[in-house]
């Protein structure tokens, strides 16, 4: 007669189904491009002057990033704003001004065309940099798409986190989302209501993907052996003693 039981004197599943995993998320790769300000990610990059009534969406579609991998500036020229520079880069970190003067804010940005995988979960870090000006940074992914035949982008994600930042501060922005396209769009800028100009900075940025494995749960009997959890699916004996 066939063995039936579930788990042997030995402790060895003799049916399937009886491990007992753990999951284990874990972030690998880099997909995003000169993630790192340095004097060359930013060097002679297309810098985007708007008005429009969406300045970022505004610069997605009338500058849009043509190449996977580099860095597009834009910011913000006149009314109903207040003028901006765009972003610069130095020695690991990425600089952006600001000034709201007579109530008009003012917008300084770059982005950047992405090469990832459709339905796969990414994470985004910023680590933020010491600052004592007020403001935001404001981190965004797009997707492309069309609506009656126009080429347009839709916001997948959009946070934000303050740049008054403290010199011991060690945290990270993070947020995560799940990819449309292959080509999808991540987005960062700067505004404040600060009334004279301010320059903030951020350090690195980073885009890894999201991958989660299940593993084995294994336990150490009385005698110091090492053994696999199992689970039983009845109230059945589990051995042949």
């Amino acid at each position: 007669m066939a063995d039936k039981k579930q788990i042997s004197s030995r402790g060895i599943a003799q049916q399937s189904g009886l491990d007992v995993f753990s999951s284990v998320t874990t972030y690998n790769g880099e997909y995003l491009n000169w993630n790192y300000g340095n004097t060359g990610a930013l060097t002679s990059t297309t810098d985007y002057a708007t008005t429009a009534a969406d300045p970022h969406t505004d610069a997605l579609i009338n500058s849009p990033a043509s190449n996977i991998g580099r860095w597009y500036r834009y910011h913000t020229s006149g009314a109903p704003y207040t003028a901006a520079t765009a972003p610069t880069s130095g020695l690991l970190f990425f600089s952006f001004n600001g000034q709201k003067t007579g109530g008009l804010p003012s917008y300084s940005g770059m982005y950047q065309k992405l090469s990832l995988v459709a339905g796969n979960t990414y994470q985004i870090t910023v680590r933020k940099s010491n600052s004592t000006s007020v403001g935001s940074i404001n981190v965004k992914v797009y997707t492309p798409n069309q609506v009656s035949g126009v080429n347009g982008y839709s916001e997948l994600i959009s946070g934000s986190y303050s740049s008054a930042v403290s010199y011991t501060s060690t945290s990270l922005f993070t947020a995560e989302f799940t990819a449309q396209t292959a080509n999808d769009i991540l987005l960062i800028y700067f505004t404040t209501d600060e009334t004279s100009s301010v320059t903030v900075s951020t350090q690195a940025i980073s885009i890894k993907e999201k991958q989660e494995y299940l593993v084995p749960i294994y336990a150490t009997d009385n005698f110091g052996n090492n053994h696999k959890v199992l689970r039983r699916t009845t109230d059945e004996v589990t051995s042949d003693d």
